[in-house]
């Protein structure tokens, strides 16, 4: 049973995305296969970066079927700029999957959904309310900042255990009203509530807030993160991306380590990652060369 607290923040919320939603491609259409691609995109990756690339991708595979017809490497070409490119190779089995044990239709239960390869609780969630309008919660860093602050103050959000999370946002779901719930949740919490800079001062929230007014006062101490340009995910982008641009996107393996070395990257940490990026599935080692 709902609190009184829980339904307004609910109405407020659901009045507050009726003027201010964002304007996203993947929310004009039901189709399951262009909801789970705008879904695996977004997933680590700014909306802004996405769009493009969720609309040049679909051009070039409109659907599962033919998705699943293609090599590994034409999807991984096609994902260049977005990274972590072990979502495209799982987005290519996943397709090849559904073709065969789904006859080409994308499963509406989020438990079967769950079993495709990539797929986990949030983006099984997401397919069954976006595009079948199952009535079911969703839970994102963005759903997980915005409910832990309004229902459990400043460290909510890191405090708030995993499974009383799901617990939380599963009991504020609207039956009839999934999908704008669970959309005005995500647009709040990137647009409103957001990490570092919250709009407090403006927020329809304010009043029922358990994090207002302390929040306002809190110092939020940024992460100390490891340098992009030297991070293995920067590095592992560069040996994709040197591949991509090769004759049938192969090279021998000593052209790599040398482009890579000349650039700055240790041989031994070099040979480390094109092993990693083997054992993902993302290139293919063969003698001396190495291949999409």
């Amino acid at each position: 049973m709902q609190t009184a607290k829980a339904k307004i923040v609910r109405k407020k919320l659901l009045s507050w995305f009726s003027k201010h939603q964002r304007d996203l491609p993947w929310r004009k259409i039901k189709n399951p296969y262009h909801i789970l691609v705008s879904e695996i995109m977004l997933q680590q990756t700014q909306v802004d970066r996405v769009i493009p690339k969720y609309q040049a991708f679909l051009k070039r595979f409109p659907s599962l079927s033919a998705l699943a017809k293609v090599r590994q490497a034409s999807v991984i070409a096609m994902w260049a700029g977005l990274g972590y490119n072990r979502r495209a190779r799982n987005l290519h089995q996943l397709a090849k999957k559904v073709v065969k044990e789904h006859k080409g239709k994308l499963p509406a239960q989020p438990a079967i959904l769950q079993s495709l390869p990539g797929i986990g609780p949030y983006t099984a969630a997401a397919v069954a309310c976006f595009a079948y309008g199952a009535p079911v919660a969703l839970v994102d860093v963005n759903v997980r900042r915005v409910l832990g602050r309004v229902f459990h103050g400043v460290h909510g959000p890191e405090k708030l255990a995993e499974a009383a999370l799901w617990k939380l946002a599963g009991s504020m779901v609207p039956p009839k009203q999934a999908v704008a719930w669970n959309s005005s949740l995500m647009d709040f919490g990137a647009t409103v509530c957001t990490k570092r800079s919250p709009t407090c001062a403006t927020c329809p929230l304010q009043k029922q807030c358990a994090a207002y007014p302390a929040i306002l006062t809190q110092t939020i101490v940024q992460e100390k993160k490891e340098a992009f340009h030297d991070s293995n995910r920067f590095w592992r982008g560069k040996m994709i991306q040197y591949l991509r641009q090769q004759p049938r996107r192969s090279a021998l393996i000593a052209a790599l380590h040398h482009v890579m070395v000349t650039a700055g990257l240790e041989p031994v940490r070099s040979e480390k990652l094109l092993h990693g990026l083997a054992k993902d599935g993302l290139v293919r080692l063969r003698g001396t060369k190495a291949r999409l």
